[in-house]
């Protein structure tokens, strides 16, 4: 696990690994240059369990950060798990009995659920249980994963394939699952054993535009490989864009900042589908920001059409 200042999240999220039904684990966290008092509460709970290891350095970003924890993991498998995440107690033994039973298999993750920031429930997302299925899937439509802290591999997998690559700042979960994908199948929890949070200030939202870009160099160095040529060049390109956003400090500018509506709207739009009332305040966010984002006005009159239903009813 790496974290960047999520104060407000990280003791849940590593309570839910230390309160794992497997118990024979080691839980290594990277303090990615915190300083919202992140490192004084992480070192106060690794006081308590000495399973869980703090690695306190300057910030670099997520995958330099994910290389150094890597590196540092002594257990025979290594699972992901993003700081505001959480996991349900039986994941780690579930995952670890998938690998015991299926040989074939080199890393695994579970069904997960999406909430909003309020802990709202957006989606769930599965994958095909036959892991040839879901391997295909991940290499050929773009099917991975649905979360990246959701993910379990084997440790001798990860490093003959090389790990993580630098170059990637962002997309360096899909580099690997597709390195991996070309070595060895992808297996699947059936049931919701990770919950992850979408909200206006994450990498996802904020950085979408150089995120695309990242992964659209991933999959050209799929087909590098695929084709037996060289990845030099993709690499490359990766390598500039990842020194741009260094240069520009985004690894910092990005935290809680919301630059684009679009995520918010995302979230709002989910939940009228859903038929929760909340969304209304998610999309009246957008429109004060962009009065004339028509999409959220229609959102807007559903999702008030909605709550007037839902109150006649009640009546």
């Amino acid at each position: 696990m790496s974290v960047y200042n999520d104060a407000g999240r990280i003791e849940s999220s590593v309570g839910s690994i230390l309160g794992q039904s497997f118990h024979d684990l080691e839980l290594i966290v990277i303090d990615d240059g915190s300083t919202d008092g992140c490192s004084q509460l992480l070192d106060g709970l690794a006081s308590e369990d000495p399973r869980l290891r703090i690695l306190h350095q300057e910030n670099t970003g997520l995958t330099r950060a994910l290389i150094h924890g890597c590196a540092e993991a002594r257990g025979e498998f290594i699972a992901r798990q993003d700081s505001d995440d959480w996991s349900h107690l039986l994941r780690i033994a579930e995952q670890v009995a998938l690998f015991d039973k299926d040989p074939r298999l080199g890393f695994v993750s579970c069904t997960t659920e999406c909430v909003g920031p309020g802990g709202e429930h957006m989606s769930f997302t599965e994958r095909p249980a036959d892991p040839e299925v879901a391997t295909h899937g991940l290499l050929h439509n773009r099917q991975g994963p649905p979360a990246h802290g959701s993910v379990m591999f084997r440790k001798a997998l990860y490093e003959k394939v090389g790990g993580y690559r630098e170059e990637f700042y962002y997309s360096q979960d899909s580099d690997l699952w597709l390195r991996m994908g070309e070595q060895a199948l992808i297996g699947y929890i059936p049931n919701v054993r990770y919950r992850y949070i979408k909200e206006p200030g994450s990498i996802s939202g904020v950085g979408r535009p150089r995120q695309l870009e990242f992964a659209r160099l991933v999959h050209a160095c799929r087909v590098c490989r695929v084709s037996g040529t060289s990845e030099s060049e993709c690499l490359d390109e990766a390598r500039k864009l990842m020194e741009n956003i260094r240069s520009e400090r985004l690894g910092s500018q990005i935290s809680g900042i919301d630059k684009s509506p679009e995520i918010t709207y995302l979230i709002g739009s989910q939940l009228v589908k859903n038929g929760d009332r909340r969304a209304i305040g998610y999309l009246r966010q957008v429109i004060t920001a962009r009065p004339m984002h028509w999409r959220a006005w229609v959102r807007l009159v559903q999702a008030i059409l909605i709550t007037s239903e839902e109150k006649r009813d009640d009546g």
